[in-house]
C-alpha cells in the first residue's frame, strides 16, 4: 500500500492553473504525446467546484472494436422489431509508456462492460487514503466511447464501427494536479517519487492566448428538411407504440482551419461549461474537445448521483424575454414530457446496482447556459453492498439523456436512423477510483471529434435532442442548430444560421411551481427503512415470499419492483422478452411458478405489442381462464401497460392506436369507479401515462374501471371473477403522486381458491 503525497499551493488570481501546468509540459505548439484535461468553467456551482490535469504516464488501456458479425435479418427498431446478439468479445489492450513510447504488454478480450472493469480495477494502485479529496491517485481517467454501449445491450445493429477502431482509452493515473475553484489554490495529489512533485508552479503561470479562426469553413450537414423528415419518422414508430423517445443526432462534418486545441480554448472561451474536457491520443491521431454541460454519474461515500438534461429553450437577447422563455419551458406538456420520462429512466438504470428503495428524485432546476437553458434533475441512491463505482458505471452507460427510451429499443433505433457509429459523441470522459468508489463521468455532448489526416484535421459535430410525440419537426431542427451552435463556431467559425443567437451569462434557477394537475409533481425523498422488501434478478433464494414481475423490455421495470419494495414487499424480476427464444411460453411459466410460488405476478411495460411477449400473453392467457394457480390457488394479476393489453387481448378484446393520439410521459387526469385497487383514493386522480395504444372493449367478460379525462378512453379493468386487474398508465412513475396507493391496494389481494366447474361456468 503507497502513502499519499499532498501538496497545495496558493495562487492568486490566476484563472487557468492547469492549461498553463498543460503547456509548460508540451514540447512544441501543439501537443505530442497524450494529453487530457478535465476543465470545469463558468459560474462555481455544486457541478463545477473542480478542474483536474491527470498525469497519462504510467499504463495505457485500449477498448478495440473486434471483427464484425454477420446480422441475422434485416429487421426494423422502427417497426417494433429488436434483435440481441451476443457481441464478439471486446479487444483489450494493456499498454506501458516505455521510453515516451507505448509498448502492448498484454491483450485481453472481454464480453462485456462489467468483465471489463473487473479488468481494469486489477490494475488500479493501492494507495493508504487517510483524508477525503475529490479524487485520488492510482485510478483511472479516460473515455468511452458510446459504441461501446453493444458490451452493456448486446444488441445486432448494422453501423457499427470497423474493426479495429478504437472505441475508448483509459490511462491510469498516478499523479493530479486539482484546481479547487472557490478557493482557487492548487492542490497536487500524487504517488510518493512521481516527477511532478519536482514542478515550480510559480515559474510555469503564463496569460492564456484564445486564437482567432482565420479561415473560416462551413462544415457540410444534411438539410433541414431530411432532419424533419427523420423526425415525422421518429413519431410515426412512436404512435405505433413501438418506442417513447428517442433522441436523434445531426452530425456537422468537414475539414478543420487549425487543430482541436485552438477548438477548444475557443469553446472555454464562449461556451464555459462545468463538465468541458480535452482529450488528445498522439499515436491514434485522435482528439475530443468538449464543452458538456452534463454529468453522467458521481460516485462518492457509497452515493451514487447522475443529473440528466432534457427540455431546452434557448437564452432571450433580454432579461424579460429569457424569463418569458423559462416559463415556456417549464409549461410545455412536450419539454415535460420529455424531462419526466427521463426522470423515471434513470431511475430505472440506477435501481439495480442501489440498495433497493434508495433511489430518488431529489431535486430539479433550470440551468440556463449561454446560448440555451434546460431543465435538469438530480436522482440518486445509495450502493448496494459488493457493487462498486465500475458497477455503476456500466448501469446508467450510455445516459438515458442522448437514447431514449426504452433504452434499448432506442439504440436500435438510432442505429437505424443515424445509419454511422457515433464515436465518441455522447459517449463519456471521467474517472474512476475503484477502492474508494470515487468516479465522475460526463455526457459528451456539446463536443468535438477529431481526426488527423495527411494535411489537416477533420472534425465531426453532433447534436439533436429528445423526439416525442408532442415534438414539432421545424422546431427541432431549430434546437438541434441552437446546441451545436457554439462548438461549431469555435470548431469552423459557422454559426448554424443563428448570426445574433444572444449569449448569456450563466445562472441556476429553482423550477418554478406549477398550478392545477402538476402542482403535486415534485423531487420527494423516501423515507427508507430495514421493512424495505428485496429485489432478486436470478434465481437465488427461490422459496422466499415475493411479487413475481416480468420485464419487457421496458425502461422502467426496475421502478416497479422499487415501489413495491418500499411497501415492504420482496420482488423477483424475470425476463419476459429473453435475448434467447428457445422453449415453449407455457413451459417457462410452469416453471417459475413452481420455482418461485410467487405471491403476486405483475406483468410490466414495454415498447410494441403484447404478442412481441409470448411469456406475457401466456400468463394473460392462464389467468383469465383461471389457471395461473399455485396448490389450487388463484394468483392475483396486475397488468400494466402492455400487461393490461395483454389481459384485454386475451377475453377477444381488440387493441387499436389511440383515436386521440400518443400520450407519453405526461400526467394525466384519469377516472375511475373508486372500487377494487381504487378503493379510498380521490376521484380523479393525476397518474403519468405512457401509451400509444388502447383496448376496446368486444364482451363483457372484463369490466372496465377507469377511463381518460374525457371518458373516451379505457385506463382500467378488472376481471368480475379472478383477481386480475389491468391499468393503462404508470403508477411507479413521479409523475403518479398517488401510484404506490394504487399498488399497495393490489398487493392486499389475497390467491382465492375456485373450484374447475366453478371456473368452468363462471369465468367464461
Amino acid at each position: 500500500m503507497i502513502k499519499i503525497f499532498h501538496h497545495s499551493v496558493d495562487i492568486g488570481a490566476e484563472k487557468n492553473p492547469l492549461i498553463s501546468i498543460l503547456l509548460a509540459q508540451r514540447k512544441s505548439k501543439f501537443p505530442t504525446s497524450d494529453e487530457l484535461l478535465l476543465d470545469s468553467s463558468g459560474p462555481i456551482t455544486d457541478l463545477s467546484e473542480y478542474s483536474f490535469l491527470p498525469s497519462l504516464d504510467s499504463i495505457r488501456i485500449l477498448f478495440i472494436e473486434p471483427d464484425k458479425k454477420s446480422q441475422k435479418k434485416d429487421f426494423s427498431a422502427l417497426e417494433g422489431e429488436v434483435l440481441f446478439q451476443s457481441q464478439r468479445p471486446l479487444n483489450i489492450l494493456i499498454q506501458e509508456l516505455i521510453n515516451n513510447r507505448w509498448v502492448t504488454i498484454s491483450e485481453l478480450y472481454s464480453n462485456n462492460l462489467k468483465d471489463a472493469m473487473d479488468m481494469i480495477k486489477s490494475y488500479e494502485i493501492d494507495c493508504q487514503i487517510n483524508e477525503e479529496l475529490p479524487i485520488y491517485p492510482g485510478g483511472f481517467v479516460g473515455l468511452l466511447g458510446y459504441d461501446v454501449n453493444r458490451w452493456v445491450i448486446p444488441l445486432d445493429l448494422r453501423h457499427t464501427p470497423m474493426p479495429g477502431t478504437l472505441l475508448g482509452v483509459l490511462w491510469r493515473a498516478e499523479a493530479w494536479w486539482i484546481h479547487d475553484r472557490e478557493s482557487n489554490k492548487l492542490h497536487l495529489i500524487c504517488t510518493p517519487d512521481h516527477d511532478w512533485k519536482k514542478i515550480n508552479i510559480s515559474k510555469i503561470m503564463s496569460k492564456i492566448k484564445f486564437p482567432e479562426i482565420i479561415k473560416k469553413i462551413v462544415p457540410e450537414s444534411e438539410s433541414d428538411g431530411e432532419h424533419a423528415r427523420k423526425i415525422s419518422r421518429i413519431q410515426d414508430s412512436i404512435s405505433k407504440g413501438n418506442l417513447y423517445q428517442v433522441n436523434y443526432g445531426r452530425t456537422w462534418k468537414g475539414e478543420m482551419p487549425d487543430h482541436p486545441w485552438n477548438a477548444f480554448l475557443r469553446m472555454k472561451k464562449i461556451n464555459p461549461s462545468p463538465f468541458a474536457s480535452w482529450l488528445y491520443v498522439h499515436d491514434h491521431g485522435w482528439a475530443v474537445s468538449s464543452a458538456s454541460p452534463e454529468r453522467l454519474l458521481k460516485t462518492e461515500n457509497n452515493i451514487v448521483k447522475t443529473r440528466p438534461i432534457k427540455g431546452t429553450r434557448s437564452r432571450g437577447s433580454n432579461d424579460q424575454l429569457d424569463a418569458k422563455l423559462r416559463l415556456e419551458l417549464i409549461s410545455s406538456p412536450k419539454e415535460l414530457a420529455e424531462h419526466l420520462m427521463l426522470v423515471d429512466l434513470e431511475r430505472h438504470d440506477l435501481a439495480p446496482i442501489c440498495e433497493p428503495g434508495s433511489v430518488n428524485w431529489s431535486n430539479w432546476r433550470i440551468e440556463a447556459l449561454s446560448t440555451v437553458q434546460h431543465l435538469v434533475s438530480g436522482i440518486d441512491g445509495k450502493l448496494s453492498s459488493g457493487k462498486n463505482a465500475g458497477d455503476a458505471l456500466v448501469s446508467v452507460f450510455p445516459g438515458g439523456s442522448i437514447t431514449g427510451c426504452p433504452k434499448a429499443v432506442t439504440i436500435a433505433a438510432i442505429d437505424e436512423l443515424e445509419q454511422k457509429p457515433r464515436g465518441a459523441w455522447t459517449g463519456s470522459i471521467g474517472h474512476i477510483h475503484f477502492k474508494s468508489n470515487k468516479s465522475e463521468w460526463n455526457i459528451l455532448i456539446r463536443t468535438l471529434e477529431a481526426h488527423s489526416g495527411p494535411d489537416s484535421w477533420h472534425g465531426t459535430v453532433q447534436a439533436g435532442g429528445g423526439i416525442v410525440i408532442g415534438s414539432i419537426p421545424s422546431e427541432e431542427v431549430e434546437e438541434a442548430r441552437w446546441k451545436a451552435a457554439s462548438i461549431i463556431e469555435a470548431t469552423w467559425g459557422f454559426r448554424t444560421g443563428f448570426s445574433s443567437l444572444p449569449e448569456k451569462e450563466v445562472i441556476m434557477l429553482d423550477v418554478p411551481n406549477m398550478n392545477g394537475p402538476l402542482s403535486d409533481i415534485k423531487p420527494f425523498i423516501n423515507n427508507n427503512s430495514n421493512k424495505n422488501g428485496l429485489i432478486y434478478r436470478d434465481e437465488d433464494n427461490p422459496k422466499i415470499k415475493q411479487v413475481l414481475l416480468i420485464d419487457n423490455l421496458d425502461s422502467f421495470t426496475e421502478n416497479i419492483a422499487s415501489s413495491l419494495s418500499i411497501l415492504g414487499h420482496n420482488v423477483r424480476i424475470v425476463k419476459g422478452r429473453p435475448q434467447i427464444k428457445s422453449e415453449d411460453p407455457y413451459k417457462i411459466i410452469d416453471y417459475w411458478l413452481k420455482l418461485f410460488e410467487p405471491s403476486h405476478i405483475i406483468i410490466g411495460p414495454g415498447p410494441s405489442k403484447p404478442d412481441k411477449s409470448e411469456i406475457t400473453m401466456g400468463i394473460a392467457n392462464l389467468a383469465v381462464q383461471g389457471k395461473l394457480k399455485i396448490n389450487n390457488m388463484v394468483i392475483p394479476l396486475l397488468g400494466l401497460c402492455l400487461g393490461h393489453q395483454a389481459i384485454g387481448q386475451a377475453v377477444g378484446w381488440n387493441l387499436i392506436q389511440s383515436p386521440l393520439g400518443a400520450v407519453h410521459g405526461q400526467p394525466s387526469i384519469i377516472r375511475h369507479d373508486g372500487l377494487g385497487i381504487y378503493s379510498d383514493l380521490p376521484n380523479p386522480l393525476v397518474l403519468m401515462r405512457y401509451n400509444s395504444l388502447i383496448l376496446i372493449s368486444t364482451n363483457d367478460r372484463l369490466i372496465q374501471t377507469a377511463w381518460d379525462e374525457s371518458g373516451t378512453l379505457m385506463m382500467g379493468l378488472r376481471h368480475k371473477v379472478l383477481p386480475i386487474f389491468g391499468i393503462q398508465f404508470h403508477p411507479e412513475s413521479v409523475g403518479s403522486p398517488f401510484g404506490n396507493k394504487i399498488i399497495r391496494n393490489f398487493m392486499s389481494r389475497k390467491p382465492i381458491t375456485i373450484s374447475e366447474k366453478y371456473a368452468e361456468n363462471k369465468i367464461n
